[in-house]
């Protein structure tokens, strides 16, 4: 109906009027096919189409007849009208024979030769008068020669381009189509010795694996003409690398594929992104300088909202890759060379200029204490107080509790025994001097007897660890 609407100048048959309009994908699917058969052309009839429209038969058998009498030779040709005739009658052979093409056009050449074959004359019989029937529009003779398996294939290929089947592994009766669907060749069938089938009967199926009831083989060398040659460039997780091939395919089938050596830089940091927002910001390797860094600029979000400072979750930092990422990326190819790249440099150059000279300023990784150490903060992406960690030897003098964000901030302290437990979370570092110090000096004095526990912590001296013995 496609054809003899294209052929009056209807591209789109949804232009016209309908009873009931035809479902859009079935529409779609048989424009496709026709495609696929050279028998339509950007929505319009081709010289083939047109060829085809004159042949009283489905547009895929009157593809393979033409196929077949354009290569100008009676064996082509005459095995085409046989093929034709046993895809249009009904089954010669007992369901126990296998789905091999070839054996009922051996046994209907032997029969028409005159010998007995063990197989419904009257099946036979009906075969031979559409074959017959094809022969005289098309102008052949009658050829009961022998026929090549591989030939039938490529003759069934023309018919059935989307049915073409490559085993999924050797000598297995599991076969992948052209469209991705999977289909299965009864069990011991011979054909399971065959890499590649052309596929001229599969049940329609569901979901699930379809049921080949006949095909043919199929020689590689000739699908290679009907490939589509592709450069596939993707990130190889297992070898942690990215690896470019040179492929030749049929639909999703591959028939061949060459390694390139030289991948250009644009495809390059284009896999590298895509595989990072797949994997995630940890493949980096960067968590202990990523993690405190996103906390202080989220930090400094929550603080001076005024000031618009960008959002550096994992999913800003994936969503922007091409933007603060790739100009790291010129000469990088494998997980190893990801790793090795400084987090430094890369993360500043995610926040504009302005905001990377005010960020140590306004958070800080360490602050610097009285006894001359410099404390890691440990700051949160919601904008909860700053901790600094630190035992309470190395504080004595400190009057009043450190600040980040130009003083608007108060860090919260953990002051921690010499032995780095607890021993306070305060805010306030000078109402614990006034009211509790005096109490955790006199529970931890007889527990760390070699630390400095002063009476008066605001003039006595901070120490990193415990007290210097004097001689004498």
């Amino acid at each position: 109906m496609i054809l003899e609407l294209s052929q009056w100048g209807v591209k789109d048959i949804a232009e016209l009027t309908w009873i009931t309009v035809p479902p859009p994908g079935a529409i779609n699917q048989a424009k496709d096919l026709l495609h696929e058969l050279d028998a339509l052309e950007n929505n319009l009839i081709t010289d083939r189409g047109k060829k085809m429209l004159k042949l009283p038969t489905h547009p895929r058998i009157a593809h393979m007849l033409l196929e077949a009498v354009a290569e100008n030779t009676n064996t082509a040709g005459s095995a085409a009208t046989d093929i034709a005739a046993l895809l249009e009658e009904r089954e010669p052979l007992p369901k126990e024979s296998g789905t091999d093409l070839a054996l009922r056009i051996e046994v209907l050449r032997r029969w028409r030769s005159g010998e007995r074959v063990s197989v419904d004359r009257s099946v036979l019989e009906r075969i031979e008068k559409l074959a017959a029937s094809w022969r005289k529009l098309l102008h052949l003779p009658v050829d009961n020669a022998a026929v090549s398996d591989k030939e039938i294939g490529k003759l069934i290929r023309a018919a059935y381009p989307e049915r073409i089947a490559r085993q999924m592994e050797k000598h297995s009766e599991r076969y992948k189509l052209v469209n991705g669907r999977i289909v299965k060749l009864p069990q011991h069938d011979p054909l399971a010795r065959e890499t590649w089938l052309a596929v001229a009967q599969v049940d329609a199926g569901g979901g699930g694996e379809g049921k080949i009831f006949q095909a043919a083989p199929l020689d590689e060398q000739d699908l290679l003409d009907h490939a589509v040659e592709k450069e596939k460039v993707t990130w190889d997780d297992d070898r942690g690398m990215i690896v470019a091939y040179q492929e030749k395919r049929i639909g999703s089938l591959l028939l061949s594929a060459k390694q390139i050596n030289i991948i250009s830089e644009e495809k390059r940091i284009q896999i590298l992104c895509d595989m990072l927002r797949g994997q995630g910001l940890k493949i980096l390797g960067w968590q202990e300088k990523l993690e405190p860094w996103q906390a202080r600029v989220m930090s400094l979000k929550q603080w001076r909202k005024d000031e618009d400072w960008p959002g550096v979750s994992d999913e800003s930092l994936l969503e922007n890759l091409e933007t603060w990422l790739a100009p790291f990326l010129t000469n990088i190819g494998k997980r190893t060379e990801l790793q090795k790249l400084d987090p430094v440099p890369v993360l500043s150059s995610f926040l504009p200029w302005e905001k990377n000279n005010k960020l140590d300023a306004l958070a800080p990784e360490r602050l610097p204490v009285p006894s001359g150490s410099l404390i890691p903060l440990k700051y949160h992406a919601d904008g909860r107080p700053p901790v600094m960690e630190v035992r309470l030897q190395e504080v004595f003098g400190l009057l009043e509790t450190p600040t980040v964000n130009e003083g608007r901030n108060k860090i919260m302290l953990h002051l921690l025994s010499p032995g780095y437990k607890p021993v306070q979370v305060t805010q306030d570092l000078k109402s614990f001097w006034t009211n509790t110090y005096a109490e955790v000096r006199k529970e931890l004095r007889t527990r760390y007897p070699k630390h400095s526990w002063p009476e008066d912590p605001w003039t006595a001296q901070a120490v990193r660890g415990a007290k210097r013995r004097t001689n004498g």
